[in-house]
């Protein structure tokens, strides 16, 4: 008898295992600010070597670029920055493409130092924490080499603290007043980590005059 309960019951209780773990994964949404700390952390102190593709449109034309490899060598890569014909006053700016290459190395260096503020403060400080509120569970996926469960996010109609920050800033008045601001794309966030291995978004701000604002950010995290 004590075998044909246990052999009963053994088949439920995986399904009922599986079926939460389903649940905890759509429910236990992870902080996106952490997440991206936490591939600045690996950065800092890689447990093993990968390489940084990342990539920064502005709609006013400026562009960044940056593929980069990161071990506990150090950062080297190649950055390019592409800047649009520019008016200021009477005088006008042509169009340019500069390149420039990454040594940061070894770890700890001014050299290292450099290149990891530049990273960081061009690609990975996007405002990404601010869509935490529209996060919504999609699935599992892969992506350069890592398990990944991907969150999509949209601020469209949420009652965002972002939000609320800017219109009170509007309140002091001065310059052109924020009417919208919006942070919508994707996220990947490694399961094993936690760390934000791959993301696609978009910043965009709408001004009382009409025109618009929009940052386009890109970055991919692939294992070597």
């Amino acid at each position: 008898m004590l075998i044909s309960i246990v052999g009963c019951s053994s088949a439920p209780s995986r399904h009922e295992t599986k079926s939460s773990s389903r649940a905890a994964n759509a429910d236990d949404l992870p902080s996106l600010a952490d997440a991206m700390d936490k591939l600045q952390s690996a950065m800092e102190k890689p447990s093993s070597p990968f390489h940084l593709s990342l990539k920064k449109v502005q709609s006013d034309g400026y562009s960044y670029q940056c593929e980069a490899d990161v071990s506990s060598d150090g950062i080297t890569g190649q950055q390019t920055d592409v800047s649009p014909t520019t008016h200021i006053g009477n005088e006008v700016f042509p169009a340019s493409t500069k390149v420039r290459n990454l040594n940061g190395s070894p770890v700890g260096s001014s050299s290292w130092g450099i290149a990891r503020t530049g990273i960081l403060m061009a690609y990975m400080n996007g405002r990404i924490g601010d869509a935490q509120p529209g996060v919504k569970y999609v699935g599992e996926e892969q992506t350069g080499g890592y398990a990944a469960r991907r969150y999509d996010f949209d601020l469209t109609g949420i009652e965002a603290d972002a939000k609320k920050a800017m219109m009170i800033g509007n309140s002091f008045g001065g310059g052109r007043q924020v009417k919208d601001y919006n942070v919508k794309g994707s996220a990947w966030v490694a399961k094993d980590d936690g760390r934000m291995v791959k993301f696609q978004f978009d910043s965009f701000m709408l001004f009382s005059d009409g025109e618009n604002y929009t940052t386009h950010y890109d970055g991919v995290v692939t294992k070597k």
